[in-house]
């Protein structure tokens, strides 16, 4: 009995390579996540960057002259998006 339960517990021991193996699954969620933060970061940033860019352009120019450039901004880029897009009538 005594050997089966030195057996076991030889077995079983937390050597350094099976610690690595169990930590190495939780090191790299860590990573990800900690890579997921840093993008939802820069995402950030670049929409504060846009917010106050768009301030700005108001102050120069006023709201309407800006609306106005979105406007045509938005117009030419949905037409970039499908530039083969054919429309034809259903026969």
């Amino acid at each position: 009995m005594l050997r089966w339960l030195s057996n076991l517990i030889a077995h079983n021991a937390p050597t350094p390579e099976k610690q690595a193996e169990r930590g190495l699954g939780e090191l790299r969620m860590a990573l990800f996540q900690a890579e997921q933060r840093v993008l939802d970061a820069q995402l950030q940033a670049e929409y504060y960057r846009m917010r106050i860019a768009f301030c700005e352009e108001v102050l120069k120019a006023g709201i309407e002259q800006v609306s106005d450039q979105r406007k045509g901004q938005r117009e030419s880029v949905t037409h970039e998006l499908r530039p083969n897009l054919k429309l034809t009538a259903a026969q």
